[in-house]
C-alpha cells in the first residue's frame, strides 16, 4: 500500500510576529472610524459606500476585529482626512523629529505635505 504524502510545507525559519503590529492597526483605523464617523448604523453604510464592502466586512473594521486592506484604505482615505492622518502618523511620516535613516537629499516633513496637498488639487482639477 502507498503512504500518502501531504502537499504541507515544513514550517522553518525566521519566525516574525506581526500580531501586534497588525492589532495596533486595526485598533486604529476602527477608533478613527468611530471617531468620525459614530457608533451609530449609519456609521456601516457610510464605509460601505465609500469603500464598496459588505455589510459584515465594514462592521468588522469598526469594531477593530479586521482592519482594510490597502485597495480599501485607500479608499476610506480618500474620504476621510482623519484615515489619512491616522496613517500618515503610524507610517512616522508626521514626526517632527527626524528620522536617521531617512537619506540626506529627502524632502522635509513640511515639503512632503505641502507638495501632498498640491497634487490633489492638481488631481481633482483634471
Amino acid at each position: 500500500m502507498r503512504i500518502k504524502m501531504g502537499t504541507s510545507v515544513p514550517k522553518m525559519g525566521t519566525t516574525v510576529h506581526l500580531a501586534a503590529d497588525q492589532a495596533a492597526y486595526r485598533k486604529a483605523i476602527a477608533d478613527t472610524l468611530r471617531r468620525e464617523l459614530g457608533p451609530t448604523h449609519q456609521a456601516i453604510k457610510t464605509v460601505m459606500r465609500w469603500t464598496a464592502v459588505s455589510e459584515r466586512t465594514a462592521k468588522y473594521w469598526l469594531s477593530g476585529d479586521r482592519g482594510p486592506s490597502g485597495e480599501h484604505l485607500i479608499r476610506l482615505a480618500q474620504h476621510s482626512d482623519a484615515v489619512l492622518i491616522t496613517f500618515l502618523s503610524m507610517a512616522e511620516r508626521l514626526s517632527e523629529k527626524p528620522r536617521q535613516d531617512r537619506c540626506a537629499g529627502c524632502p522635509a516633513r513640511d515639503l512632503v505635505l505641502q507638495n501632498l496637498g498640491q497634487e490633489w488639487k492638481l488631481s481633482e482639477g483634471s
